[in-house]
């Protein structure tokens, strides 16, 4: 009861009470603002509620009450109270809220109050982003206070007649705003010349529609109709409904088009169809004769005959209704399988009408006894028989035929053996003639005789039936071989007893040995032609002759007996020379001394080997090809040995070439004299390179000395050069006393010469020990250049020789010379083998060379293949001599270079140890020129060079 009685106020029944009552809440109260929540939200009267609204401070309550309230009185009460919060600085409202607030507010005038007048530039530009009023927007573009919000709210007025007004109030005086209003209208004006065009568009593509229905179809009918509508549906957004009814309209005219195209491609369809069934008909009928065609592989009785001929009536006749739907090439295939069959018809019928006399025929052919005449007859008349048949080829013959065919080349066979053994018969006869003519022209009993017993037998064999000239030939030849031996007796006698008697006196002659053995051959010589003459053999003259020629050969057979022991002692002694070379190993070093031993004792062998001479021809020439191959390896190492020297000459030379360039010559004297020094105990270097070596050096250490004494005085160089004159002069006394190469000597004699010509130069007396020893090491230098002379690598001249013949063939095939050149040039070739001279290691190698390109010479078409083969080959010697000088090969070979080095390991290891492997080298220069046309292979050929080029 008392509740009742004490009732807050702003519960109290009446409305200007609860009205009064929440005049007297405070705002920042909480209970007070749950109070105001409650009336705001449930209080029945709606003045209270807007007294309630009006203290409120939550804007998610206003908010809601915005929202969920039916009366406009409240709703604009709640927004008012919004835009209080908004613009006011109570803390209990964040800026989060306000701008969340913010966005519920549609209302103009709240909106331009906002932006007007609130203090927060965030608040401000999400207001004017919200209006779209132009009237507002032009009020805050002309009052705001501040440009940013006059800009962006110019910026989003759409009225023209606004902007034009705004142009208007901003010239001169706001220029932002001028500026922004003036672009707002150029973007307007865009816009309308972008709806005009968007039109345009649309009007064109209603008129290109309309077009494409009046037009016939063609190919990119559809394509085209398709794109159109595609391209109206894009500008779809942009289409009155006018438009898109003329468009429908034109759009299905067009289909109407394509439905009949349709329907025309549908019937051609269906002609097509009937067109292909009648095709495929056809196909069949033409499978149909094939497979009978297949059925007549095998030998056809008479009722399968009469079978397969009614069966290719039938065809036939269903043909002619069907070919013209048939292929030009399945015509003629059908024509051609029809003829066949025909023929094969038509065999068959000649065959079985002929098939007796075919059984007369196979009787006749095989009787053992038959005449020939009658065997060439019956052979004959076969032989027409099967020409008449001309059995096909594909299908298989009837047995008869096979044994008829068989029996009939036995015939023939048996035919010509005959008349084969009867020719061969006839031509040995008339040779036989021939040379029985011919021996009895020279008087020559002993071979007529011969030839007369095998004409006899050979007329034996033929049964006496010659042809009549060489029956007439033989009987004349025999009468005038009868003739001559009536009088060969009287003559023969006379001429045996001379000979006897010169034998007899030959052997108390005071003749030479090498004479006597040669006039005793000359008359044995002379016997024998006499006694094959004679037909008459007298025993008593033979044993008178026998006697004389033994006491005349006796003296003879002591001296060949000493020859045969000289021989014998020779052959041994090679084959000393030859255990003893082979067991000659090279120097492990570079000791110029030591290979100086190793060339001499190779030079000694060579001259041991001359002394020992004669020995006898077949194990001597096997020997020498010993000798040849152990020589080879020994002058192989010299040969790499030298080359090594090349390299470090090279070095010194490029040391002297340096030294040209000093300051101090003085020094570089000092060092030019080390320089030479370390010349001296090099090796020589190939003959061909040495000298141009030597002359290079000399000259480098020339002018160096001439730029040193150049720039002394006279009295003080005269003092100073003696001593260095001694000392090359004892230099060359030293190098005569323990030998040298003939290069390092050539330096020291051209070193000392050049002291003695200064010394004389500047009027000093030279001593004769100087002048003396120069003159010494000259001779000695003469005498090692004489021995230099007497070494030729003939082996590798004649490999090279060779090479350049090959190289001809090669350009003769490329041009495609005459053959006649092409003999020529083997000529050469045969010319240059069976020359004597030393065989190289690698003869084989180049003559398989020119053995293939004689090959490609004769079928050229081989080129292709035998080059795409020799690219290997060359690839491989690249990459080999790439490895042996130590230089990078390509990279695209890398992976061959590695697998190539994993083969051969350990060379690969000992390779480490050195720069180059020059034996290898030049093994590989040889091979290259084994290769055929390995300089017509540009590629490898280029890089084969220029590696050379790096090397030597």
């Amino acid at each position: 009861m008392l509740v009742r009685f004490f009732k807050p106020s702003w519960q109290h029944s009446k409305s200007d009470k609860r009205i009064k009552a929440i005049a007297k809440l405070r705002d920042t109260d909480p209970q007070s603002q749950t109070i105001l929540s409650q009336l705001a939200l449930e209080d029945n009267d709606e003045l209270v509620r807007l007294a309630a609204i009006e203290k409120l401070n939550s804007l998610s309550l206003l908010i809601k009450i915005s929202k969920k309230t039916t009366s406009d009185t409240i709703q604009q009460q709640s927004l008012h109270r919004i835009s209080q919060l908004i613009l006011g600085s109570s803390p209990d409202c964040s800026l989060d809220e306000k701008l969340s607030a913010l966005k519920t507010i549609t209302e103009c005038n709240f909106l331009t109050h906002i932006a007007l007048n609130s203090s927060n530039e965030q608040i401000r530009e999400q207001a004017i982003q919200q209006l779209n009023d132009d009237y507002s927007l032009s009020v805050i573009a002309e009052k705001s206070q501040r440009a940013a919000d006059r800009i962006q709210a110019t910026q989003r007025i759409s009225s023209e007649e606004a902007l034009n007004k705004i142009c208007k109030t901003s010239r001169n005086k706001d220029k932002g705003v001028f500026k922004a209003a003036r672009d707002k209208l150029q973007t307007i004006e865009d816009e309308k010349a972008e709806a005009q065009r968007i039109q345009a568009s649309i009007e064109q593509l209603i008129h290109n529609t309309e077009q494409l229905s009046h037009q016939a179809f063609f190919p990119l009918f559809t394509p085209k109709l398709c794109s159109l509508i595609k391209e109206y549906e894009t500008l779809s957004e942009h289409t009155s409904i006018e438009q898109n009814a003329r468009f429908k309209t034109h759009q299905q005219q067009c289909e109407a088009i394509l439905a009949a195209e349709e329907a025309r491609i549908k019937q051609l369809e269906a002609e097509e169809a009937l067109k292909q069934e009648k095709v495929n008909q056809s196909h069949h009928l033409y499978s149909e004769l094939c497979v009978l065609k297949e059925s007549t592989e095998n030998i056809l009785d008479e009722s399968s005959l009469a079978e397969v001929e009614n069966q290719l009536h039938n065809i036939g006749k269903q043909w002619e209704e069907l070919k013209s739907f048939s292929s030009e090439q399945e015509l003629q295939s059908f024509n051609k399988i029809r003829s066949q069959l025909g023929n094969l018809i038509a065999c068959y019928t000649i065959y079985n009408k002929a098939s007796e006399q075919i059984e007369k025929f196979l009787s006749s052919l095989t009787d053992e006894n038959i005449k020939p005449v009658t065997l060439n007859k019956q052979a004959k008349q076969a032989r027409q028989l099967l020409n008449r048949l001309s059995w096909p080829t594909q299908h298989e013959k009837p047995t008869k035929l096979h044994q008829l065919e068989t029996a009939l080349a036995a015939a023939q066979t048996k035919i010509d053996r005959k008349d084969h053994q009867q020719t061969q018969l006839h031509n040995e006869l008339k040779t036989l003639l021939d040379n029985l003519t011919e021996s009895i022209q020279q008087g020559e009993i002993r071979n007529a005789d011969k030839y007369i017993k095998k004409v006899e037998q050979i007329n034996k064999r033929l049964n006496g039936n010659l042809p009549a000239d060489l029956a007439h030939r033989t009987k004349i030849l025999s009468a005038e071989l009868q003739e001559m031996r009536d009088w060969q007796a009287y003559a023969v006698q006379p001429k045996k007893e001379n000979l006897c008697q010169e034998m007899e006196t030959l052997s108390k002659s005071n003749l030479t040995v090498q004479e006597r053995a040669n006039e005793v051959r000359r008359i044995q010589k002379e016997w024998k032609l006499l006694d094959a003459t004679d037909s008459v053999h007298s025993q008593q003259l033979w044993k008178r002759f026998k006697k004389a020629s033994d006491d005349a050969y006796a003296p003879c057979d002591q001296h060949f007996s000493e020859q045969k022991e000289l021989r014998i002692t020779n052959l041994k002694q090679r084959e000393l020379i030859c255990k003893k070379l082979d067991k000659l190993t090279p120097p492990e070093g570079d000791c110029a001394e030591e290979w100086k031993l190793y060339e001499d004792q190779i030079r000694q062998a060579k001259q041991d080997w001359r002394t020992y001479s004669p020995v006898d021809r077949a194990p001597g020439k096997k020997l020498q090809a010993t000798l040849d191959q152990i020589l080879s390896g020994c002058e192989e190492a010299l040969k790499n040995f030298r080359a090594g020297n090349i390299i470090k000459k090279q070095s010194l030379i490029d040391e002297t070439t340096r030294l040209l360039n000093s300051n101090n010559f003085a020094e570089a004297t000092d060092t030019v004299k080390s320089l030479q020094q370390q010349w001296k105990t090099i090796g020589p270097a190939p003959r061909n390179q040495e000298r141009k070596l030597w002359n290079q050096f000399r000259e480098n250490c020339s002018q160096i000395f001439e730029a040193f004494y150049e720039g002394k005085q006279p009295n003080a160089a005269s003092n100073s050069i003696q001593p260095l004159l001694d000392d090359a002069c004892q230099q060359l006394k030293d190098m005569i006393s323990s030998g040298c190469s003939v290069k390092s000597l050539e330096a020291a004699i051209d070193q000392a010469q050049s002291l003695i010509t200064e010394l004389e130069s500047q009027n000093s007396l030279v001593p004769a020990f100087n002048q003396e020893t120069v003159q010494s090491a000259t001779d000695a230098l003469q005498q090692l250049q004489e021995e230099l002379q007497t070494f030729e690598t003939e082996p590798y001249i004649a490999l090279e020789r060779k090479a350049r013949i090959c190289d001809q063939l090669e350009h003769a095939i490329l041009d495609q010379c005459a053959i006649e050149q092409l003999q020529s040039i083997q000529q050469a070739w045969e010319q240059e083998t069976t020359s004597e001279h030393p065989m190289h290691p690698m003869s084989h190698e180049i003559a398989e060379r020119f053995t293939t390109l004689l090959t490609i010479a004769k079928n050229p078409d081989v080129l292709e293949s035998i080059l795409s083969d020799q690219e290997q080959k060359l690839r491989k010697i690249c990459i080999r001599l790439e490895i042996a000088s130590s230089q990078p090969s390509p990279l695209c070979d890398q992976a061959l270079r590695m697998e190539y080095q994993m083969e051969r390991l350990q060379q690969a290891l000992a390779e480490q140890k050195q720069a180059f492997n020059l034996s290898e080298i030049k093994q590989l220069e040889h091979e290259w020129l084994c290769i055929p046309f390995a300089a017509h292979i540009e590629e490898f050929n280029d890089r084969f060079e220029s590696k050379l080029e790096h090397i030597f």
